[in-house]
């Protein structure tokens, strides 16, 4: 009976919420594609008016009632928490949430309407990042790097004042910091726990990436002409001529060929992006956020993407990617509560980067890149792995250490995580490289999300090549995905929807595997 009341109570709290709820995500979106001040202004309106709804003390007292007297159905439980966080932190530190919710706006706009120059011309990130890919000019690659750190050189001090903010938000909540508050409270994973995760996964791929930097710098400091205690930061990132992915490169002429290889992959697994609810904006412009993001507006009915692409495998990776986010949405089922018509975070995660990966697991390839390219550019897998482990645990770890302590000097805890993580030169300039890592100030705690999705990724993809073999040469593939995993939302845990889909509960070994 007790259930019952509260799932009273929670459709008609919904009910309320998913109109107001959708109308933010849409003003999210205009935000983020033109970054303007009457954007933000109305995207602040409608943050407002959501969070207007968790300030209702009577049902806040109602869920306190329900909570007391506890409710017999776990995942209901589950909810009731969830409802009581959102209840709490607007009607007891409400007022602190605003300044937050003003000051992260602002410092996006900030960020976002940065233009990078070079000798006084516009250049775009991803310009920048094919240019540190292909240029040998040391002089010209220390520009556009400079370049790409000015615009975390503009909000540096801007997010140490922030994280010191959230520290305090934390610390009325009973957390020493707010990283602790972020993955315990908004992914549901202990410190423990992730500190267990990490070290293990560490442990198993430390040899294989030292070995792989290693290799790297002394092909790197050949290709200079200098020794490899003089490497820079500013060096790293040139594609060498035996790197395949410089090949697949120059089998890419053109962004929209980029695009159609992305959906034509799509296609060979059942899905027709042209004929779903997916909005694509993909090409750099001003005043337009310089990463790449998927929007869920409605699940089930309205996705999508804002990108800025090139010509070059890294967006062949964001598209496919995003588009993994897309599809999952589109494939919630909205015969769910509505408090259930979303994805559990490191699951979409997963599925966005199992199809990332499909250019270098799959054919998806063939016939646009030479046959011993492509097996090369496929046998570089685990290569690409490594450094995805090793970058992630640089990030995880100094986002970790940074909100422990804001007032260290973090240019440095910057540089002493690169060293220890991808063997950077200890006499190398110090940055504030950190500042410009977006999900530092949109996505608090999220990179762990990221490196836990990374083991998903693997038993997810491992589980379905052995039942089907490629997902790219079944077309079935989109319907036992939206069958078996998309159309349950959150209605089942993020841990028991792994364990049900691939008959295993998580561990690593699959992405261990990866890198044998």
């Amino acid at each position: 009976m007790l259930d019952n009341e509260f799932i009273q109570l929670r459709d008609d709290l919904s009910k309320e919420l998913e109109p107001k709820r959708t109308k933010l995500e849409l003003d999210c979106w205009n935000f983020y594609i033109n970054s303007t001040p009457e954007n933000l202004r109305q995207y602040e309106i409608s943050q407002e008016e959501v969070y207007k709804i968790f300030r209702n003390k009577e049902t806040f007292d109602k869920l306190k009632e329900f909570k007391e007297k506890g409710l017999n159905d776990t995942h209901l439980a589950k909810q009731l928490k969830d409802l009581l966080r959102d209840f709490d932190e607007e009607l007891n530190t409400g007022a602190i949430k605003r300044v937050l919710r003003d000051k992260e706006n602002e410092i996006a706009q900030k960020y976002n309407s940065y233009i990078a120059t070079i000798d006084g011309q516009e250049i775009t990130k991803p310009e920048i990042s094919k240019l540190l890919q292909t240029e040998k000019d040391v002089t010209l690659r220390k520009k556009a790097y400079e370049a790409r750190v000015k615009g975390g050189d503009l909000i540096a001090d801007n997010m140490v004042k922030f994280i010191n903010m959230r520290n305090a938000f934390s610390k009325t909540k009973g957390y020493n910091n707010y990283f602790d508050y972020a993955i315990t409270e908004l992914y549901d994973v202990q410190p423990k726990y992730l500190d267990e995760l990490l070290n293990d996964v560490y442990a198993n791929a430390k040899d294989l990436n030292y070995a792989i930097q290693e290799k790297n710098k002394k092909e790197l400091a050949a290709e200079y002409g200098i020794s490899e205690d003089d490497l820079k930061a500013y060096h790293y990132g040139l594609l060498l001529d035996n790197n395949p992915r410089k090949e697949v490169n120059k089998s890419f002429a053109t962004t929209e060929q980029v695009v159609d290889i992305a959906k034509q992959t799509y296609l060979k697994m059942g899905y027709n992006i042209d004929n779903m609810p997916i909005t694509l904006d993909l090409f750099p412009r001003q005043n337009k956020n310089t990463h790449g993001f998927c929007f869920c507006i409605q699940p089930g009915k309205d996705s999508r993407i804002l990108a800025n692409l090139t010509n070059d495998s890294n967006s062949l990776d964001t598209l496919c990617h995003e588009l993994g986010h897309c599809v999952y949405n589109i494939g919630i089922s909205n015969e769910l509560p509505y408090m259930d018509q979303d994805e559990t975070p490191a699951m979409t995660e997963a599925v966005a980067m199992m199809m990332g990966d499909l250019q270098q697991r799959e054919d998806i390839l063939k016939g646009i890149v030479p046959d011993d390219v492509l097996e090369r550019f496929k046998a570089d897998f685990k290569n690409s792995e490594a450094k995805f482990i090793s970058r992630s645990m640089l990030i995880i770890e100094f986002e970790k250490r940074m909100y422990e302590n804001p007032e260290q000097d973090l240019q440095q805890l910057w540089l002493d995580l690169r060293i220890k993580y991808l063997l950077a030169n200890p006499d190398d300039e110090k940055n504030n490289e950190w500042a410009t890592i977006p999900h530092y100030l949109s996505h608090p705690g999220y990179y762990q999300n990221y490196f836990r999705a990374n083991l998903i990724k693997a038993q997810l993809y491992s589980f379905l090549r052995n039942k089907f073999g490629a997902l790219t040469d079944n077309k079935t593939t989109a319907h036992y995905l939206g069958e078996k995993l998309f159309k349950y939302g959150t209605s089942i845990e993020e841990n028991d929807l792994i364990k049900i889909f691939t008959g295993e509960p998580l561990s690593s070994k699959a992405l261990c595997d990866n890198l044998k």
